[in-house]
């Protein structure tokens, strides 16, 4: 065999070994954006399963709670407005 035809042989191989390459490159590349979908999917998935959570069963509660705070804040304005005048209608 002559050394042309040995440089062909390898220059076949290196052609196959080439295409291979890249048929599994391409299939990590695709392989990479089909994770990156599904992970993007699986942060959207929780962060919406967290906001309806705190909208259906936290918001509620956190509303009670404001509203006794305004109850109690009211509460106090109107003791303080009471000891207020009964401290102007006391004699000196």
């Amino acid at each position: 065999m002559s050394e042309i035809d040995e440089l062909r042989n390898e220059v076949e191989e290196l052609k196959e070994i080439t295409a291979d390459t890249n048929r599994l490159v391409h299939g990590l590349r695709r392989s990479q954006r089909w994770h990156t979908l599904f992970q993007i999917i699986w942060w959207l998935t929780i962060l919406g399963i967290t906001g309806a959570t705190y909208y259906y069963y936290v918001q509620p509660y956190v509303a009670q709670v404001m509203d006794a705070y305004g109850n109690a804040k009211g509460f106090q304005v109107q003791a303080e407005e009471w000891f207020a005048q009964f401290r102007q209608n006391t004699p000196q």
